[in-house]
C-alpha cells in the first residue's frame, strides 16, 4: 500500500468494524497508526479518538493512539526518537496546554483512570517541567491530612513525587506509605522500594 497515494475509502470502515470486535487489538492499532504517518491523517484522526474517550474513558488502547497523533509527528519513524535532538520544542505551547486541560477533565470524570494519569505525567515531560504545577490539581483526590477520603490511588502516586520534587521527603513517604499499607497494598514491595529511595523504611504489615 505504500505506492497508494490517498487512504482508501474502505479502510475506516473496515477498521471500525475491528474494533467494535476487538477494542484493543494491538495489530489493528498499529494498522492505523502507520495510515495515520503515511497518509498524514493527523488533524482529521482526532476528532475520532475523542468519540473513542467518550464512549470509554479507560479505553488504555485510544490513550495510546492519542500520544501518538498528538506528538508521533515530531519523532523520527526510523529511529523511533524526536527529530533532531530537539523536537519537544516542536511541539506548539497551546497544542500541550490543551492536552493538559483535556487529561485533568478526564481524571475528573474517573479519578482512578490510571491512564489519563499516565498522559498528564507525558505531557509535562514534553512542556520540560516537572509535576509540580499540577500539584494542587492531585491534592484533589488525595489529601494526606484525610486519609479515609482519598479518591485515587494514582493522584497518590503522582504526589508522591511531587512532594518529592520540593524535598518534602516526608510527606512523600506518606503517600508511599498509604499505597501499600491501604489503597494498593498488592505493590506494597514495590511503594516499599520507592520509599527506600527516599531513605525511608517499609511499611509495617
Amino acid at each position: 500500500m505504500s505506492h497508494i497515494s490517498t487512504l482508501p475509502s474502505t479502510e475506516t470502515a473496515f477498521l471500525a468494524r475491528m474494533f467494535t470486535k476487538d477494542a484493543k487489538n494491538y495489530h489493528v492499532w498499529s494498522y492505523r497508526q502507520w495510515l495515520v504517518r503515511h497518509f498524514s491523517l493527523w488533524d482529521s484522526e482526532l476528532p475520532y479518538i475523542e468519540e473513542l474517550l467518550r464512549a470509554d474513558v479507560r479505553n488504555n488502547s485510544a490513550w495510546n493512539h492519542r500520544w501518538f497523533v498528538v506528538f508521533a509527528r515530531h519523532t523520527d519513524p526510523e529511529k523511533h526518537s524526536i527529530k533532531n535532538g530537539g523536537a519537544d520544542s516542536e511541539v506548539e505551547a497551546e497544542i500541550v496546554e490543551r492536552e493538559i486541560e483535556y487529561t485533568k477533565a478526564a481524571i475528573l470524570m474517573a479519578p482512578q483512570n490510571q491512564s489519563p494519569w499516565n498522559y498528564l505525567r507525558g505531557v509535562l515531560r514534553k512542556q520540560g517541567k516537572g509535576l509540580l504545577g499540577m500539584k494542587g490539581f492531585a491534592e484533589q483526590f488525595a489529601d494526606l491530612e484525610k486519609e479515609d477520603e482519598v479518591r485515587s490511588s494514582h493522584a497518590l502516586d503522582f504526589l508522591a513525587d511531587v512532594y518529592a520534587e520540593e524535598q518534602e521527603k516526608e510527606r512523600s513517604g506518606k503517600a508511599l506509605e498509604l499505597l501499600a499499607r491501604r489503597y494498593d497494598p498488592i505493590r506494597k514491595n514495590y511503594w516499599d522500594y520507592r520509599r527506600s529511595l527516599l531513605g525511608l523504611g517499609q511499611v509495617g504489615a
